[in-house]
């Protein structure tokens, strides 16, 4: 069906012309050349075709080959004669430049809706190219939109050789509005190489260099400290907004908690309003970007061959480029590389937004933007819901009306320190939050979110958080957090018994929880919220400095109120001291977790008290 051209320079080659549908006798002239398609085949020659309403004879004394019914030409008007009658001959060129007749302007994908029913003319890069049970499809962006392009007529059903994805393209056809959105059913497609794909990647990057202006828009508060992030914020906007333009999917992957939520759900929001935006229906936003919850606070190997599963499928079966991956309240530590490694050989972009302590020197060279307050000299107590609200602002501040709340929700429940909560928590206020309902939300979350597993929960989580129409988060956290308060000190009172307290000779006072005897099994909360709670019932008895860790048969959770930890660092020496206990974790330098196998449990203690 598609023709390739090699258009090293567009002024002085031959223009073929392509006809509308409505295009009338008048307007052609003897020499000039058309596109045109064989309408039948008879004993002296063929019919071709060059609209709906006009056609002409080749006649085969004058044949170069063998033709085919439906298929494409370009052919050279010989004669006009009296009566009507067309004669026309085959031409072979391989340099031209097709123009719509009476018309010379390439119309912009995001100017299309002006067109519908129209035959326009429009360039730019195959990002999509699907063969479905009926006509092939591709998606095609200019920089300024994408739009679906139809094939009705293809001769033999298939993709041609030179059809690929990232391929220059021109295309002539009406713009209709279609099943799926608006849509271009091609009446005839180039292929561009050479100088004028040159020319066309060039305007594509103008096009999207016009969509991205970040500079002016301001962050929701004054914090030097969050300004530092400022340049690689903006490096990963312009990751994501390239990858929608782009056609490239987005899958996002958050730490299935309070803080993790809080910066996934936004980013989602704002990506996929801007696909509606570029696709022009309500469709794409849903097969392009897609949010999941991750139960471990690391990228794991599980995760990783179902992302890949999917991401495979959808390129076979439906034509897609593999996905951007981007990795929210995880991806910056040593337990994230074998996902990573995993991926490398694919083309599977990762981009990684965390607060947790990082090892960039192993992460780093997988990644394509890693955002992380430890990176410009900073701590965890700039949340990832920080951050990744003022990524959604830039992506779509439209979007955001409802959703500035969610950096005082994700201080709130990762207990960050900052000076910068006060500034949060009255802008919360002002949208309608009153500290004890962020409480209350990061309760009913915590909760909603232990229950669901690997549910993202989408409308729940929304009500929850108050950022859909009405107000019924009141009602709904009211109930989910009186629920969470009520089992979180059940498990407390029950696991106090198996508690026990004893002072260090450096003052610290230390707790060991022996979560497995004295809590429910597979009963919210889980063992780290259980070791928080106990944790934070002696420090306000009890007072700093205080170390509690809670053990169950193969992990540790540690939490430190006043004593300078570093727990990565810790756990690296562990594993160099016991690497036969197979030990994994991480997290905060003051909080965090640590996996090994059960055998091993009782020298992994006996090495981290010593810590």
């Amino acid at each position: 069906m598609d023709i390739m051209i090699n258009m090293e320079k567009e002024e002085g080659s031959e223009i073929v012309y392509k006809l509308r549908q409505d295009s009338s006798f008048d307007e052609l002239e003897v020499g000039r050349y058309y596109h045109a398609r064989v309408d039948r085949l008879v004993k002296y020659g063929m019919f071709v075709r060059l609209s709906r309403l006009i056609s002409g004879l080749v006649h085969e004394s004058i044949f170069d080959k063998e033709y085919r019914e439906n298929e494409e030409l370009i052919v050279q008007l010989s004669e006009i004669r009296e009566n009507g009658d067309l004669s026309f001959s085959p031409a072979k060129l391989y340099e031209y430049r097709t123009q719509i007749l009476g018309e010379n302007e390439i119309i912009d994908i995001e100017q299309l809706e002006r067109h519908i029913g129209k035959t326009i003319r429009i360039r730019g890069i195959i990002s999509q190219i699907k063969q479905t049970m009926g006509p092939i499809t591709y998606n095609v962006t200019d920089g300024t939109g994408i739009i679906r392009c139809v094939e009705l007529r293809q001769v033999d059903g298939k993709i041609s050789n030179s059809t690929k994805v990232g391929g220059g393209v021109q295309m002539i056809g009406i713009v209709r509005d279609g099943k799926y959105g608006r849509q271009l059913e091609i009446d005839h497609m180039e292929m561009i190489e050479g100088g004028m794909l040159g020319k066309i990647e060039e305007k594509y990057e103008e096009n999207i260099s016009g969509k991205i202006n970040l500079g002016e828009l301001k962050f929701l508060v004054d914090w030097p400290a969050l300004l530092k992030l400022r340049d690689r914020v903006e490096s990963s906007v312009e990751i994501l907004i390239r990858a929608v333009f782009s056609g490239r999917p987005i899958v996002i992957r958050h730490h299935a908690d309070v803080d993790g939520i809080c910066a996934g759900l936004p980013i989602e929001k704002s990506l996929k309003n801007l696909v509606r935006y570029v696709y022009g229906d309500e469709r794409s936003q849903h097969n392009l970007v897609r949010r999941l919850a991750s139960r471990a606070p690391y990228y794991d190997m599980e995760d990783a061959v179902h992302d890949l599963n999917s991401a495979l499928s959808s390129r076979d079966g439906h034509g897609q480029m593999l996905p951007l991956l981007l990795l929210i309240d995880n991806g910056s530590t040593k337990e994230d590389i074998p996902a990573y490694e995993y991926l490398s050989s694919y083309d599977f972009p990762i981009m990684v937004v965390d607060h947790h302590y990082p090892s960039e020197d192993e992460v780093g060279p997988y990644l394509v933007e890693h955002i992380n307050p430890y990176l410009v000299g900073e701590d965890y107590r700039i949340t990832t819901g920080m951050i990744c609200v003022e990524i959604a602002r830039m992506i779509d501040p439209d979007a955001m009306v409802k959703f500035g709340h969610l950096p005082a929700i994700s201080g709130v429940a990762d207990r960050s320190s900052a000076g910068a909560m006060v500034d949060y928590l009255l802008l919360a206020q002002e949208l309608g939050f009153e500290q004890t309902d962020l409480h209350r939300i990061c309760e009913s979350l915590d909760y909603a979110m232990y229950v669901l597993k690997y549910n993202k929960g989408e409308g729940l989580v929304e009500d929850i958080l108050g950022v859909r129409d009405g107000n019924q988060f009141k009602e709904v956290t009211e109930f989910l957090s009186q629920l969470a308060k009520k089992n979180v000190k059940r498990q407390m009172e029950s696991s106090l018994r198996h508690t026990h307290s004893n002072q260090l000779e450096t003052g610290v006072q230390f707790n060991r929880v022996e979560i497995e005897r004295g809590a429910y099994r597979y009963t919210y909360p889980a063992p780290g919220k259980i070791t928080s709670s106990i944790h934070d019932y002696f420090v306000e008895r009890e007072g700093p400095p205080m170390i509690t860790i809670g053990y169950g048969p193969d992990f540790a959770i540690i939490r430190s109120d006043g004593v300078d930890l570093n727990i990565p660092q810790m756990i690296e020496e562990i594993k160099v001291e016991i690497p036969e206990a197979g030990v994994s974790g991480g997290g905060h330098l003051v909080v965090g977790s640590m996996k090994f196998i059960p055998g091993e449990g009782a020298r992994v203690r006996e090495v981290l008290e010593i810590k």
